[in-house]
């Protein structure tokens, strides 16, 4: 498979399709989801607006630090991280509202069904992250924070950076708790998306329509 602009783009529109439906079949199990994902749900119930615009917000944020970070200014990554962070928070809300029209596997479900639906959307949402990463067109933003601070303050070790790219996640799911006093989003499936994404991410890499390599 040669990496023409067009195979690119495919990959990355599915893969942003992959995770967009991933990070929704998490939501709706709940059953835990990932911290970015946790934050931004106990965003939207402490403030009461929908968590599509709680999430879009997130990432704006998220894309003003790292441009303060990185202490230079791409306008294509700029308009292209903020396209993918508004029709990305767009298409979670759509596949979030069917599933919970069509399907509401929260109140249907055992926990253990439930868990199974976690550990599903997991794989999704790391398959497409593996598609849209060696597609290399845009980051999400949270992506990119992370290359940023690995590169910044760890020498270019991914794990430390995303260690620290998570901490501000934590403080907004502290802070959330500490108003609401429940923990939005926490469950056994934080745990799985912490300990499996990055494994997962670098099975799909090598197994995962290997001929797709980063440019």
């Amino acid at each position: 498979m040669k990496n023409t602009i067009r195979v690119r783009i495919f990959f990355f529109l599915f893969g942003l399709i992959l995770v967009a439906f991933g990070n929704a079949l998490t939501i709706v199990s709940g059953a835990g989801n990932g911290l970015w994902t946790a934050a931004a749900l106990g965003l939207a119930q402490l403030f009461g607006q929908p968590f599509a615009l709680l999430w879009f917000w997130l990432g704006l944020l998220v894309i003003l630090v790292n441009a303060l970070l990185s202490r230079s200014l791409s306008w294509v990554n700029l308009v292209g991280e903020f396209s993918f962070v508004l029709f990305f928070s767009q298409l979670i809300h759509l596949f979030v509202t069917v599933l919970k029209q069509e399907w509401p596997i929260e109140s249907v479900l055992s926990y253990a069904f439930r868990v199974m639906f976690v550990i599903f959307g997991i794989v999704l949402v790391c398959l497409g992250t593996s598609f849209y990463q060696r597609a290399n067109l845009w980051m999400y933003p949270t992506d990119s924070l992370t290359d940023i601070l690995a590169f910044k303050f760890f020498s270019g070790n991914p794990f430390k950076g995303q260690l620290l790219a998570f901490v501000p996640a934590v403080l907004l799911i502290v802070l959330t708790y500490l108003k609401t006093g429940d923990w939005v989003g926490i469950q056994l499936g934080t745990l799985l998306a912490l300990f499996f994404n990055g494994p997962l991410i670098a099975f799909f890499h090598r197994h995962a329509c290997p001929s797709l390599k980063h440019n």
